[in-house]
């Protein structure tokens, strides 16, 4: 049975992911595409459908299922799932309408309109059902993301494709854009005490309460006092103007950080999107069953 906290799933049911997969082992890294495996109480097949995500060479043009009016227009691309419970698809763009499928973390689906109503929706395509989504952007993302899992670190979330990543030892591991100097570190410690807060010469400009898997911590933004500077830390890690952190407490003797160094504030919606994908084998992030 499926239990549903908002469209977030207790229970993920199918799983589209990219292909099976080893183990995770320290700085594992899975190209996410789309197609995958199946969880959990409910079986279906495999997909490895045309209409995908991968390029066939022919042309489609998007059909909604419902009427197109001032609030529903067609729509493209694709959407990768971030949140770490599953992310439900239902028949209809309300909260009250039937759950088809619950898409698994990392899943792929296309998009084939956006409707307003209800507080915004996407009707998308997956390997095996079309439905509508939530379009609240800590469930979602816009474009294509790439898989980490560590067990040395006891993570797992997605990041941008084009990202590459390092492991920093003895307790981090280190997400670079393609291009520019900016970073995203993730590392663990005991306590968040041991993470540090801020950083000498920058000052607090922004603070909001985040829900990281079920951890509740606060997204805080520093921003370099006086002209730029530019210091290269550990691993390479440059300390950019902007600093922004999420630091949560999992347990009496585990702690998780999530740093960004940014140049501006261009990555800062890529670096909620790694934020918001994050998932840890505690039980606050596990379903229900699990």
């Amino acid at each position: 049975m499926l239990v549903v906290v908002g469209d977030r799933a207790s229970s993920v049911l199918s799983r589209w992911s990219p292909r099976h997969s080893a183990p995770a082992t320290p700085g594992h890294r899975v190209r996410v595409r789309g197609c995958g495996v199946l969880v959990a109480a409910l079986i279906l097949s495999a997909c490895g459908s045309p209409n995908g995500q991968h390029a066939t060479g022919r042309t489609t043009t998007p059909t909604s299922s419902l009427p197109l009016t001032s609030t529903t227009v067609l729509a493209s691309g694709v959407r990768t799932v971030l949140s770490p419970l599953g992310l439900n698809i239902r028949v209809e763009p309300a909260k009250t309408a039937t759950v088809l499928r619950t898409a698994a973390p990392g899943a792929v689906l296309t998009v084939l309109a956006q409707s307003e109503q209800g507080g915004g929706w996407f009707e998308v395509k997956g390997p095996t059902v079309t439905g509508w989504i939530s379009s609240d952007a800590t469930l979602s993302a816009p474009g294509m993301f790439s898989s980490y899992a560590s067990t040395q670190l006891q993570v797992s979330l997605l990041y941008p494709d084009g990202w590459t990543h390092s492991d920093l030892p003895p307790a981090s591991v280190v997400f670079r854009p393609s291009s520019g100097g900016d970073t995203v570190v993730v590392t663990t410690a005991t306590t968040v005490n041991q993470l540090g807060r801020g950083r000498p010469g920058y000052h607090q400009t922004d603070d909001e309460q985040v829900v990281v898997c079920g951890v509740t911590g606060d997204l805080v933004t520093f921003v370099e006092a006086g002209d730029p500077t530019t210091t290269t830390q550990a691993g390479g890690v440059v300390a950019e103007r902007y600093l922004v952190q999420v630091h949560l407490t999992l347990d009496a003797q585990h702690a998780l950080g999530i740093d960004a160094n940014l140049a501006d504030t261009s990555q800062l919606q890529s670096y909620r999107d790694l934020v918001n994908s994050v998932t840890f084998p505690f039980p606050q992030c596990q379903p229900a069953g699990a």
